[in-house]
């Protein structure tokens, strides 16, 4: 249906998007099988849910074919082949009332009393949320969001309690078989109207390393695209910085930017989940008729009542005394969902990596049934529900499995999945986890297993795992980085011979980078040849790069005749930059006729860039017409900055009338940098009216850069009294700034005790910037009494900026305890900053084994600093080994014979 409705949406835009009433009356004067009506022409074009009579749908595109000039009988064939294919496509997913909850793994609750199944469900906030956005796409919205709260919150249950309004011709599809990446690429592109897309814990899906950013894109292309409206995209995901922040926070300028898709896709879109009901609530549940729910809210601790439901407070009995054995399977299976592995743990891995959790004098007491007796208690049910190690069976009514079929397989509860998290962050990883690993993983398990393995600096462990999961193609970028050119050759031809055309990439890669253009040229076309239809682009853009401008726009050609549409826009990012105004609009043009909405808006941002603003102004007008609202307050930002003031606020007036009421403050920010005040004034009091939270503090902080003190001050009292969590701390740095003391720190205790978080510690780094060491010490010390993790580290920074680099280190030490792992890197960079490059080099390998945070290219600098050259390029070739030492030699053909 979406390719449908995609070829009917292109017809229409090549046609010059006439009205309705234009196509209605073409149609009547052309001799056609079909006379499609007005309204008929209508829905054609922009219901997304219904084909419509093949002879419509044949007539219209005739007609559209026409007016554009276009070959009429290849799209009369072309709209018969995919009407026909959307009539015979099987929906994606199934109906909604057919599905089991437990299905979609809403946790089973504690059993008390006899009473079973779901408990009654009680609302709360977030739940409110929720349904406004589930009933607008019920009501034909296209809409995503994510639940994001810690383990056993409730989140799955909102979801399933949320789609139960959804009218009954709503499916819901939940890609899981064979792999959840992989099964959600696999179909991606056949999703319809009116289907959920249940992505429950989408850490698996959009933390991917190989598809996570690839399924991004395509969710956001399911966001944009009306010939699939309406569609639901409910996820939920755990917070913190190896899950939703992950996915969302900007990295540094010049920093890799793994997520930039994905972090797009979630801008705005997640409702967070308190981890506790109100009092309020628990008093009311404490007289429910679920005695479930009544004996939760009488006996969980800090109103943490879904928790207790889930069994969380026994399972931390369990595991607080579980026995020596016992309790290494539970660090075992906590560590290896931590660094990855799928959900479904296989009983020999865990069983040879428990050993790593044991000292010598444990392991020679053990009892020869160790094993069967820990897992007979650790998958003991709790309370009616899941024990800590699940074991998982075949689903209801499939095939039993054959005398071959994989090995038991286990599940980690999911309280205890996250406590590992919490708690194990910053715990080393046994080497014989790593042997486990090696010798009992495969598949996706091996290959998550592998980039943590990688993430810490074990290059050898984890090509080893790439083998075992088959991933050739990682092991040649893995010891291309390394400098082994030779060997990562050897890898991508292993890949390209089991099928990876991404080996051919990357040998097309490596000859590139040895100067061997032709030979890499022809390794693209056998990369496309083999379906990677990344090959065209990635070989355009060397091209580009290298001045080879013309060679580079034929690749593009091919790569958007191959259906890679974003290769027009880039195509043109690339002559643009060489100046190429003329061929870039061009291509820019192709682009907009291909259906890329930004692109007109594009070429307007280069025109404006290249003092051709009259013109870019035209084509700005042609991005608004075409739907790009964004258009608008492109052309008035370029207005202001160069200063054409008679039309500026015009063009801000219109974008505040689409509903974008931000570009007031943008307006009033602009009047205020140029200083006319009395205009800016004005148009913060309309963003005040018009809802704009941040308006009233954008006001203060201007009036402050220019010294207006009495004025900011009182707008900075009008936004604290509108709610403004922010305020308070911007005025007191403001104040700090101009070394108004008593009035900052008055402003940042107003911070601190209206509940800012982060208002102690900023203060104490305004007074240690200032050299006031004795009261920064003293505020910082509030901070970490407060609760504020990040205050420890912040504490030692400060203080090794001052060279006192024994309480640095020392408070460095505190922060990483207290569970701040980014702390590590902090005192590593710092160390070398100020030329102590041995201890640097000792933070680095502790970032790189104990954090998983990829820190082996600053070790290796680290060691030439001090001259050590040689281990410098063996770390560089080998990586680290398990205990924190330099990996001793190893060539990539050993791997092979043992893993063969």
């Amino acid at each position: 249906m979406r390719d449908l409705k995609h070829l009917i949406y292109l017809a229409y835009v090549s046609a010059g998007a006439p009205t309705l009433d234009e196509m209605a009356d073409v149609v009547a004067a052309s001799d056609l099988d079909a006379c499609p009506s007005r309204d008929t022409i209508g829905r054609l074009i922009g219901d997304s849910t219904s084909a419509g009579k093949q002879a419509d749908v044949i007539a219209l595109v005739r007609v559209l074919t026409r007016m554009a000039a276009g070959d009429v009988a290849t799209a009369a064939k072309d709209t018969a082949r995919l009407w026909t294919q959307a009539q015979l496509a099987e929906p994606l997913g199934q109906p909604i009332a057919s599905i089991d909850p437990y299905a979609l793994e809403v946790h089973h609750a504690i059993a008390v009393g006899g009473a079973t199944g779901l408990p009654k469900y009680v609302e709360r906030e977030h739940d409110v949320r929720l349904r406004s956005i589930v009933t607008e796409a019920a009501s034909g919205a296209t809409r995503l969001v994510m639940l994001v709260g810690t383990s056993s919150t409730g989140k799955t249950r909102a979801c399933w309690e949320a789609i139960q309004q959804l009218p009954p011709t709503w499916r819901l599809w939940h890609p899981i078989a064979p792999e959840r990446p992989q099964a959600m690429l696999a179909d991606l592109a056949r999703v319809g109207p009116q289907t959920v897309i249940w992505l429950n814990e989408a850490q698996h899906y959009l933390l991917h390393q190989q598809h996570g950013e690839a399924i991004a894109a395509g969710l956001r292309s399911i966001l944009r695209d009306t010939s699939c409206s309406p569609v639901l995209i409910l996820g939920t995901i755990w917070p913190g910085a190896d899950y939703f922040d992950k996915l969302t926070t900007q990295p540094p300028v010049g920093e890799p930017d793994p997520f930039n898709q994905a972090r797009v896709l979630l801008s705005g879109r997640e409702i967070r989940l308190p981890n506790a009901f109100t009092p309020s609530v628990i008093d009311e549940l404490k007289n429910s008729e679920d005695p479930r729910l009544a004996e939760a809210a009488a006996l969980a601790k800090d109103g943490m009542l879904t928790q207790y439901l889930a069994g969380a407070p026994e399972l931390m009995k369990i595991y607080s005394s579980a026995t020596e054995a016992a309790r290494s399977l539970l660090e075992a299976a906590m560590d290896a969902r931590r660094l990855g592995h799928p959900l479904d743990l296989p009983r020999s891995f865990l069983q040879a990596a428990a050993e790593g959790y044991l000292s010598d004098t444990e392991w020679e007491l053990l009892p020869d049934n160790w094993l069967g007796s820990s897992l007979k208690l650790l998958t003991n049910p709790v309370k009616g529900a899941c024990g800590p190690l699940h074991p998982q069976k075949r689903a209801r009514g499939a095939t039993h499995p054959s005398a071959s079929a994989s090995e038991q397989t286990y599940r980690l509860a999911d309280f205890l999945d996250q406590h590992g998290r919490t708690t194990r962050h910053i715990t080393r990883i046994p080497a014989l986890f790593w042997q486990a690993a090696i010798q009992h993983s495969s598949g996706e398990g091996a290959r998550s297993l592998a980039e943590a393995a990688v993430r810490r600096g074990l290059t050898q462990i984890a090509c080893a795992l790439w083998a075992k999961s088959g991933d050739f193609a990682a092991i040649g970028w893995a010891l291309a980085e390394a400098g082994r050119p030779q060997e990562a050759h050897s890898a991508f031809e292993q890949a390209a011979a089991t099928g990876d055309a991404e080996g051919l990439t990357g040998t097309a890669q490596l000859l590139w980078s040895a100067d061997r253009r032709e030979e890499a040229l022809a390794y693209f076309e056998r990369a496309a040849a083999a379906g990677d239809r990344e090959a065209f682009p990635k070989a355009a853009h060397l091209l580009a790069c290298d001045d080879q401008l013309d060679e580079a726009m034929q690749w593009f050609e091919r790569a958007a005749a191959a259906g890679d549409l974003d290769a027009l826009s880039l195509a043109a990012f690339y002559l643009a930059n060489a100046d190429q105004t003329d061929r870039a609009l061009a291509w820019y043009k192709r682009a907009a006729a291909a259906g890329d909405h930004h692109a007109l808006r594009s070429a307007a941002d280069l025109l404006a860039g290249t003092d051709q603003l009259d013109e870019a102004l035209e084509w700005y007008e042609r991005a608004v017409t075409a739907g790009d609202p964004e258009a608008m307050r492109s052309a008035a930002d370029h207005l202001a900055e160069a200063g054409r003031w008679d039309r500026v606020l015009a063009w801000y007036e219109r974008t505040a009338q689409v509903g974008d009421h931000e570009v007031i403050r943008l307006a009033a920010e602009h009047l205020a940098q140029v200083d006319r005040w009395d205009e800016a004034l004005a148009w913060y009091e309309r963003a005040v009216a018009a809802g704009d939270p941040e308006a009233m503090r954008s006001a203060a902080e201007h009036l402050a850069q220019v010294d207006r003190w009495d004025e900011a001050l009182a707008w900075y009292e009008r936004a604290v009294a509108a709610g403004d969590p922010e305020a308070m701390r911007s005025a007191a740095e403001h104040l700090a700034q101009v070394d108004r003391w008593d009035e900052a720190l008055a402003w940042y205790e107003r911070a601190a005790a209206a509940g800012d978080p982060a208002a102690i510690r900023s203060a104490a780094s305004d007074l240690a910037e200032a050299d006031r060491w004795g009261e920064a010490l003293a505020w910082y010390e509030r901070a970490v009494a407060a609760g504020d993790r990040e205050a420890i580290r912040w504490k030692a920074h400060d203080l090794g900026r001052a060279d006192r680099w024994d309480e640095a280190l020392a408070w460095y030490e505190r922060a990483v305890a207290a569970g701040d792992h980014e702390a590590i890197r902090w005192a590593a960079y710092q160390l070398g900053k100020a030329d102590r490059w041995d201890e640097a080099l000792a933070w680095y390998e502790r970032a790189t084994a104990e954090a998983g945070m990829p820190s082996t290219r600053r070790a290796v600098d680290a060691l030439r600093k001090v001259h050590r050259f040689e281990d410098a390029q063996a770390l560089r070739r080998y990586g680290w080994d398990p205990s924190g030492g330099i990996a001793a030699p190893w060539r990539l053909s050993a791997l092979k014979v043992a893993d063969q």
